[in-house]
C-alpha cells in the first residue's frame, strides 16, 4: 500500500524529492504545485504528474493524502497551516519554519488534525549516522563531553534566487546548511540549553553572510560548537568526543572511529555519495510507514520544534552579541 502526495515546490531538490521517491515501498508523488508551471511541465507530462499553480487544488483533492513541502522557508507556516485545515499529512524540508512560535502553531494545528509531520533531515538515514547511534546505545563514547558539527558549500550559484536575502537565509548559511548539523547535534548530544553565536560577511557574494558560528552548551552537560560556511567548498562533518574515545561523520558514506586504547579506522559506507539519494528514499518511506502504521518518523515533533528554537537563537544572538537560553 501506498500514500498519495503532491510536492509542493519544483525546484532542484524538488525534482531531487520526487527521483528518490520512485524508489519508495510505501509513497508517490502523483501531483505537483508549482508557482511557475511552464518551467517543469515537460517534466511533468514526461513523468505523467499533474501539475498545477495552486495549493488548494491538491488540498481539495481526496486522493491526496499529503503533502512533500520543498517551498522558499517563509512560505512553510502558510502551507502548514492550509494542510491541517484540510486534514493533509505533511513532510516538510528543513528548516521547518523560521520562527519557533510558529513551529509550535503548526506542530498543534497538525497534531490537532491527526496529520502525521516530517521533517526532510534524511542525513539521519545515512549509514554513517546509524553506525554512530548504535555505538551510542551501545555506550562506546563512555561520558559525552563535546560534539563539533560543520556544514560548508559554494552557494554562489544562489545569487539572483530565492535564496539570496537575508528574510530568507538570515544567520548566512544557517537555513539551507546549519540547520542539518543542528539537527544531528541534537540528534546524537541531545537538547540544546544555551548558545552564543556570530554571523559575518568576509567573502560573501551572495546577500546573505558567509561565515556563522555558535558556541553552545547541551543539557547532558557537554559542549559544542557548531559553524556553518557559504563561500567555501562543500564539507559535512560530525565528531562526538567522549571519554572513551571520539568518531566523526564525514559525508553521508564515511565513518571515522578513535578510540582511547586503540587504532583509528575509517569506514566506508557505498552508495551514499551527495546527495545521498538513497537517504531521501529512506526518510519519505518513513514518513509514508508513519502514516500508515504509526511508525514513528525518527525526528520527533518536540525535535522538530527544538531545532527552530534553536536556529532561531543562532538569529538573535548573532544579531544582538548576547547569550540565548532555552
Amino acid at each position: 500500500m501506498k500514500i498519495r502526495c503532491a510536492l509542493v515546490g519544483m525546484g532542484r531538490w524538488g525534482q531531487l524529492l520526487h527521483e528518490a521517491s520512485g524508489f519508495c515501498e510505501h509513497l508517490e508523488v502523483t501531483s505537483v504545485v508549482t508557482r511557475t508551471p511552464s518551467k517543469v511541465k515537460d517534466y511533468c507530462e514526461t513523468n505523467r504528474l499533474k501539475l498545477t499553480e495552486h495549493l488548494n487544488d491538491v488540498l481539495e483533492e481526496d486522493d491526496i493524502d499529503g503533502l512533500i513541502v520543498a517551498t522558499p522557508h517563509s512560505q512553510h507556516f502558510d502551507q502548514l497551516m492550509r494542510a491541517a485545515e484540510a486534514g493533509k499529512h505533511v513532510y516538510c524540508e528543513k528548516p521547518f519554519t523560521l520562527d519557533y512560535d510558529q513551529a509550535k502553531e503548526a506542530l498543534a494545528a497538525l497534531q490537532k488534525a491527526k496529520c502525521k509531520v516530517a521533517i526532510g533531515h534524511n542525513r539521519r538515514f545515512a549509514p554513517n549516522t546509524l553506525a554512530m547511534q548504535e555505538m551510542l546505545e551501545a555506550n562506546w563514547f563512555g561520558d559525552l563531553v563535546h560534539i563539533d558539527g560543520c556544514f560548508h558549500a559554494n552557494m554562489s550559484a544562489s545569487q539572483g534566487k530565492w535564496r539570496d536575502s537575508v528574510e530568507e537565509s538570515p544567520a548566512g548559511g544557517m537555513t539551507s546548511l546549519g540547520i542539518h548539523a543542528v539537527d544531528m547535534l541534537i540528534n546524537l548530544m541531545g537538547p540544546i540549553t544555551e548558545l552564543i553565536a556570530s554571523s559575518e560577511r568576509i567573502a560573501a557574494a551572495c546577500a546573505f553572510d558567509d561565515h556563522t558560528t555558535a558556541a553552545l552548551r547541551f543539557a547532558n552537560g557537554g559542549r559544542g560548537q557548531l559553524t556553518t560556511l557559504t563561500s567555501t567548498a562543500m564539507r559535512w562533518r560530525i565528531t562526538l568526543h567522549g571519554t572513551k574515545g571520539w568518531a566523526e561523520l564525514e559525508d553521508l558514506d564515511t565513518l571515522i572511529v578513535s578510540p582511547v586504547d586503540g587504532q583509528t579506522e575509517r569506514k566506508v559506507f557505498p552508495g551514499f555519495t551527495y546527495p545521498g539519494a538513497a537517504s531521501i528514499t529512506a526518510a519519505l518511506d518513513a514518513f509514508a510507514k508513519d502514516v500508515l502504521s504509526d511508525v514513528a518518523y525518527p525526528v520527533s515533533q518536540q525535535q522538530i520544534a527544538h531545532a527552530t528554537q534553536v536556529l532561531q537563537g543562532v538569529i538573535d544572538s548573532s544579531t544582538s552579541g548576547r547569550k540565548v537560553s532555552f
